[in-house]
């Protein structure tokens, strides 16, 4: 979409990027910018994303189509939301300029909202119930760095 997004990922991953850069190094041309690449050395672009999940999907015995970036983003979207997190933040996480574009990717049953408006009203009676704090606000918001990407 031509967007820049903050892309949020665990020491795991950064591994795993240390040990496909000097591969991507092997295959690209020095003028090739991007992180990932296909196996000519150019951009890998969403075709060919597609294909490798397609190739996964049959390995796994899915049936073709049950596995695509839009699930991928449906099934991150939705975990998040069954396990407490807010709309605004999952929109963020999901690079989304407005909810309604978020929504789409959400499949909310009975159960999950029934679920979401009791951790609601029980976290309302914890406020009734507890007196207000002062603490200092710490900045724990992720830098945009390229911190193990060459």
């Amino acid at each position: 979409g031509d967007k820049d997004r903050l892309v949020l990922f665990t020491a795991r991953t950064v591994e795993r990027l240390r040990a496909w850069i000097p591969i991507r190094t092997r295959l690209a041309p020095e003028e090739e910018a991007a992180c990932f690449v296909n196996r000519h050395g150019r951009r890998l672009q969403p075709r060919g994303v597609q294909r490798m999940m397609d190739t996964l999907g049959q390995e796994a015995g899915l049936p073709k189509g049950k596995l695509t970036p839009h699930v991928l983003r449906h099934n991150f979207a939705t975990g998040l939301l069954e396990r407490g997190a807010d709309l605004v933040t999952i929109q963020r996480l999901m690079g989304h300029a407005t909810i309604a574009t978020t929504r789409v990717y959400l499949e909310i049953s009975d159960q999950t909202l029934r679920e979401v408006y009791h951790r609601a009203q029980s976290m309302r009676e914890d406020m009734d119930e507890s007196p207000i704090e002062s603490t200092p606000v710490e900045e724990t918001t992720p830098s945009a760095s390229t911190h193990g990407v060459v």
